[in-house]
């Protein structure tokens, strides 16, 4: 468990003081503002050792998705068998080659072993085992039909696998751009300007303004690249700060829905996140409020997580799922009416899977031509870096030439 601190506002408006606790700094943050607590600070109260531990300790103990799917996948396969529990986690211990997530399968067969459930003896471990893994063990359990969990576990994380290549193919040619033309602009500046900055000034003559640009440019890069190299570095320590705020990560992620090019992408990812989560969530058994009470913690967006949120008021007060989400500002029409048909015909599962499954589709054309639809920026950039070093560079040539001419 972490233990916090906060400063928020309660609804009189009047400011408070306290301390929570949480299993991450996400949920305690949500369970304050299900309290209707609008927080202005949210910092760990434990002790800079008890910190340094626990980063280090998230560092170290990463577990690729790869190797989760692998291992859910496996104790599927394995409990489906008719193996028991104690059986398949000793059998996968013997398997597993990643030495965090195996360490972490010794714990929780102890702690099995020792009376705990199986869901709390993952929910130990949330840096391998994130608020829906266990959340989704939780209810196969209660309900009795955790093999059919596992393979809806294994289902949603493959999909989650699949998304992130796409994305990491889709921007890979968008990377590799800019990351020679940085390493361009960084040779001229260091070593191709300087150069003719010295040839020119044999001559005393008044430069063009596109090369006195270069030189300041080229000077400061040469004689101050440590002044940089500390704005850069405070820039990212107060951007992380920001960003690792409730208030500052629910605007970037506003923003993001926002952006000409990636936010529709964004928009779709969400919206095909929730409606495959929701269906497995829907599928296990566990009830609505509290399937909205884990969407909220894990769509990954704090602009939809909050309104999630609101679906969980909406249905402890009556109101149908689609009736709710009309009153939403980021989910889609086509979201809203297949959701809408799915309460009416008793087959909202998968109607949400077979709209999530749509936007899958949608989310691969995007990503297949995302190359193409960043063309033209990348174009612009190119084309202003190089009319800049052209006309810096030979401008003064040209003019040279013209008065030696004369």
């Amino acid at each position: 468990m972490k233990e916090m601190s906060y400063i928020a506002y309660d609804p009189k408006g009047e400011l408070i003081k306290g301390v929570t606790r949480g299993e991450t700094e996400s949920e305690i943050a949500h369970s304050l503002k299900r309290n209707n607590l609008y927080i202005v600070k949210l910092s760990s109260s434990e002790n800079p050792l008890e910190r340094v531990q626990q980063n280090l300790k998230k560092f170290f103990m990463k577990v690729k998705l790869d190797d989760l799917i692998i291992f859910t996948r496996q104790f599927y396969t394995l409990f489906k068998a008719g193996l028991g529990v104690d059986v398949v986690l000793g059998t996968l211990i013997k398997q597993v080659q990643n030495k965090a997530l195996k360490e972490a399968l010794v714990t929780i067969r102890e702690d099995i072993q020792n009376g705990l459930s199986l869901a709390k003896a993952f929910a130990k471990h949330p840096f391998i085992f994130d608020r829906l893994y266990t959340s989704m063990l939780l209810a196969g359990e209660e309900a009795g039909i955790l093999e059919q969990v596992l393979n809806e576990l294994n289902l949603v994380l493959e999909k989650e696998n699949k998304l992130r290549q796409e994305l990491s193919s889709a921007t890979l040619y968008p990377k590799i751009v800019v990351g020679v033309m940085g390493m361009s602009l960084y040779v001229l500046m260091t070593f191709v300007i300087p150069k003719f900055a010295l040839f020119y000034d044999k001559f005393q003559a008044t430069l063009p303004l596109p090369t006195r640009i270069l030189m300041a440019m080229s000077h400061f890069a040469n004689h101050y690249w440590y002044l940089a190299l500390v704005l850069v570095c405070v820039s990212v320590f107060l951007i992380r700060r920001f960003l690792q705020s409730p208030y500052g990560r629910l605007k970037w992620d506003e923003t993001q829905l926002k952006l000409p090019i990636f936010g529709n992408l964004f928009q779709k990812i969400a919206m095909a996140r929730f409606g495959h989560l929701f269906a497995a969530l829907y599928r296990s058994g566990l009830p609505l409020v509290r399937s909205f009470e884990v969407l909220s913690q894990v769509i990954g967006n704090e602009a939809y997580s909050l309104e999630i949120q609101r679906f969980r008021e909406g249905i402890l007060k009556g109101k149908t799922i689609a009736e709710v989400m009309r009153d939403t500002k980021y989910f889609s029409v086509i979201m809203i009416e297949t959701t809408a048909i799915g309460e009416q015909s008793g087959n909202l599962d998968d109607m949400l899977s077979a709209i999530a499954t749509h936007f899958d589709l949608e989310i691969s054309h995007i990503t297949k031509n995302l190359s193409t639809l960043l063309e033209p920026i990348l174009l612009c950039l190119m084309f202003g870096m190089v009319t800049l070093m052209a006309l810096g560079i030979f401008l003064p040539m040209w003019n040279l030439s013209k008065a030696v001419m004369k």
